[in-house]
């Protein structure tokens, strides 16, 4: 085997991580996954493999921070909704209170 399937899956990730309105698809990645991760136990390693290990290496970088992004904003999210959910009960309870 070659390493090029392994330099192909990793210009698949560089391509979706490239698009900044790119949504992960659970079934493409677990796609994805499996590929790479056969493609990485029947590699030759040669001589280019060190260069494929760094972009791989960025690209789970790149990868993260988005993750990291996806997370901070779910907990903002979050945050809103608690306090709005915690207004409206304040509100009912002044409302109970007032007739």
């Amino acid at each position: 085997m070659t390493d090029g399937r392994v330099r192909t899956a990793i210009e698949q990730m560089e391509t979706w991580l490239a698009d900044p309105a790119w949504e992960p698809d659970s079934e493409s990645l677990a796609q994805w996954n499996a590929e790479f991760t056969q493609s990485l136990a029947e590699a030759d390693k040669g001589s280019g493999w060190p260069e494929l290990l760094g972009r791989a290496h960025a690209a789970g970088q790149i990868l993260e921070g988005r993750i990291a992004a996806v997370v901070e904003e779910q907990d903002r999210v979050k945050a809103d909704l608690e306090a709005q959910d915690r207004g409206n009960r304040a509100l009912r309870g002044y409302g109970a209170n007032t007739r």
